[in-house]
């Protein structure tokens, strides 16, 4: 009768008579759902779930028995791992069983999803799924390895765009916490007003507005990991609740007074000098040495410009799928000209340029046409600033390497890319890949220092 009946509902139906026969048809890759008679002419069933659990570790195995008891259901479920037991005596038996048998293959369905997401995550965010040839920065995730496993905090330093995110991730998802929360939090882009509730949320009646609990992205995190992108942009009064925090691993919503207790690992991420900001009285000594217990710096990719090429077919074979085109690659002129520039933006300012190439191009190669304004006419400043900028082997009259200041270098690429796009700062900024805040920030520093 059950056979009949699962076959009506299109299900392939195997049937056997004894507990060894099972066990034969089940190493042998059986892939589904099992329905297990208590009984059975050489095994008990209850003992035969223990070799099932062995032999084929994912499938369901809904019991069927005529004689239950509720102890023995009870064990079935609770101690043996079977997915339903069900009494051939109860109303609608076979209907019920149906139902069960669907929702087995539905869990396996999405268990069988979770595990590929899982999989796809892990793989995304490994090391190795960094693009890049360069030898530094396979020389930092060999080091990177020695604390994926950790607890301690990392400290990532780097320019804008440099890939600080990715690493982060990385070191998450390639850790045991991998299965726990990722959490961001982009310090430079939260205004300092909302901050604090942001990281540790909020009691309903907290301030004005706040008609409800909020979770707090630290709590929200707990057991996994917090990634605090542009710590630097931290406010000095927020830095002294933060080092509490990482102090007593407990904090309190605004307006309460439970002590929350967490276990977070800290990660952070910084374009700043934070031992200058730290000279200069605008970062906490104590927060950074809590922060930096390993630290590392990201190089800029014009120091590693053999990373260009093969970003650059990266981003094109991404953005290509994307839009539903067909294209190769880039024309050694297209490519000539992406090697001459240093680009301020790093890696997000190439991705936004090939990004731009793609939906121009006709194909099959992206040529300099195709290429976003500043690198297709670059102005003279830029193309004469550009090259020397970092050039070690211009010397001063003394014979030192002739370098520009760092600061006066993200002066110079601010305005040369401000000028590259007459004037327009929202276009200046998505090019090298930083906000309009940012670009107002720094420029105000620089009229502040002169």
């Amino acid at each position: 009768m059950l056979e009949a009946n699962f076959l009506a509902q299109k299900y392939h139906v195997l049937v056997v008579g004894t507990g060894k026969a099972a066990l034969e048809e089940l190493a042998q890759g059986f892939d589904g759902v099992v329905l297990l008679d208590f009984r059975l002419p050489d095994v008990d069933g209850l003992s035969l779930l223990d070799r099932i659990a062995e032999v084929a570790p994912g499938t369901k195995v809904i019991m069927i028995t005529a004689h239950g008891s509720i102890g023995m259901a009870m064990e079935a479920v609770g101690k043996k791992g079977a997915f339903y037991v069900h009494s051939k005596a109860e109303d609608a038996f076979v209907e019920r069983l149906s139902a069960t048998v669907a929702h087995a293959f539905d869990t396996l369905r999405l268990e069988r999803r979770l595990k590929t997401l899982e999989g796809q995550i892990e793989s995304r965010y490994s090391f190795s799924s960094i693009v890049t040839q360069s030898r530094l920065m396979h020389a930092i995730f060999r080091t990177l390895e020695n604390v994926v496993e950790s607890k301690i905090a990392v400290l990532i330093m780097g320019e804008s765009g440099t890939g600080k995110e990715l690493v982060a991730r990385a070191l998450h998802y390639n850790g045991p916490r991998a299965s726990e929360p990722f959490i961001a939090i982009n310090c430079a882009g939260i205004p300092d007003t909302l901050l604090e509730s942001e990281l540790f949320g909020y009691e309903k009646g907290a301030f004005t507005g706040a008609y409800a609990r909020k979770t707090g992205k630290f709590e929200a995190a707990n057991r996994g990991t917090v990634f605090l992108d542009e710590i630097g942009e931290m406010n000095l009064a927020l830095q002294s609740k933060l080092l509490r925090v990482l102090q007593e691993k407990s904090f309190e919503r605004l307006g309460g007074n439970e002590q929350i207790q967490v276990d977070v690992r800290i990660l952070s991420a910084t374009n700043r000098d934070l031992e200058k900001e730290v000279a200069n009285g605008k970062f906490r000594e104590d927060l950074y040495y809590r922060l930096s217990v390993f630290p590392i710096h990201i190089p800029p990719l014009r120091d590693r410009r053999e990373d260009i090429p093969v970003l650059a077919q990266h981003f094109i074979l991404k953005f290509a799928a994307e839009e539903g085109k067909e294209i190769s690659g880039l024309t050694q002129r297209a490519l000539d000209r992406l090697m001459a520039f240093n680009f301020p933006g790093n890696v997000r300012q190439i991705e936004n340029a090939i990004s731009h190439a793609v939906v121009v191009s006709k194909g099959p190669r992206i040529d300099i046409a195709d290429l976003p304004p500043y690198l297709r006419h670059p102005t003279k400043a830029a193309a004469d600033s550009v090259p020397n900028f970092f050039d070690s082997a211009a010397a001063a009259a003394d014979g030192t390497p002739s370098i520009l200041p760092l600061d006066a270098v993200e002066e110079m690429a601010i305005q040369n890319a401000i000028s590259a796009c007459n004037g327009n700062v929202s276009l200046a900024a998505k090019l090298l890949g930083i906000s309009r805040a940012t670009i107002y920030r720094k420029t105000k520093q620089q009229e502040e220092s002169q």
